[in-house]
């Protein structure tokens, strides 16, 4: 019995690491698709490319009048000036009082894709650089918590400036829709698939570690 649960640890074990070490890679020729690499799905937000909102209308922070958020996840922003003009190839801008200042924060290309490990609902970090250089020198680059919501169609705001050092000012949104969800387009019907949920290395971690439990308890009985 002891020899059983100990071989049953060491594969448990080493789904676990594995499962801590997924990733969510860009999908070649798309610049919002990324596929986990266990296997478990495809993230997908190209419907979301001529959306109203992320395409020409903006956003605003509650407590900031002055400045309007854009932000499109797979094609160039267009009807924009200045740094954030649609030949600058700009994924997110701030723009200024009437229209007069705008700031890119970053461009489309080879963004950063970054999978957090255990979040429910399923979330990917996504970092833009290329923003407009800064007084100093430095750079503006933008990083999208990009949140899977069954129930949502689309909710973009602007979370701030996070982490900005003298080399970089970086700025931070969140994007959540049901088209972030792991195959959100593949399959509509079941909530299971579109939700993001637990992997199956999750899952059989969270099951070992019960179980592991019980034997511990039976043991000490």
């Amino acid at each position: 019995m002891t020899s059983l649960f100990l071989t049953v640890a060491l594969i448990v074990t080493a789904v676990c690491r594995l499962t801590a070490g997924q990733t969510c890679d860009p999908v070649p020729g798309s610049q919002c698709a990324c596929t986990m690499s266990d296997g478990s799905g495809l993230m997908d937000m190209s419907s979301l490319a001529d959306n109203e909102l992320l395409s020409r209308q903006g956003f605003k922070e509650p407590s900031d009048d002055y400045h309007t958020y854009f932000f499109n996840p797979c094609k160039a922003i267009e009807g924009l000036g200045g740094d954030c003009a649609a030949s600058e190839n700009t994924a997110s801008c701030q723009q200024g009082g009437a229209g007069a200042e705008h700031y890119r924060l970053g461009q489309q290309g080879p963004a950063s894709y970054t999978y957090i490990p255990g979040a429910d609902p399923f979330q990917i970090r996504i970092k833009y650089i290329g923003g407009t250089a800064t007084d100093e020198g430095g750079t503006r680059s933008v990083v999208v918590t990009a949140v899977c919501d069954p129930n949502q169609e689309l909710f973009v705001s602007y979370d701030g400036e996070t982490g900005s050092t003298y080399d970089e000012i970086l700025f931070a949104m969140t994007i959540q829709s049901r088209s972030i969800c792991l195959n959100a387009g593949l399959s509509n019907n079941s909530s299971c698939s579109s939700s993001g949920g637990l992997s199956i290395g999750s899952v059989l971690c969270i099951v070992f570690f019960c179980l592991l439990s019980v034997y511990v308890a039976a043991g000490m009985a």
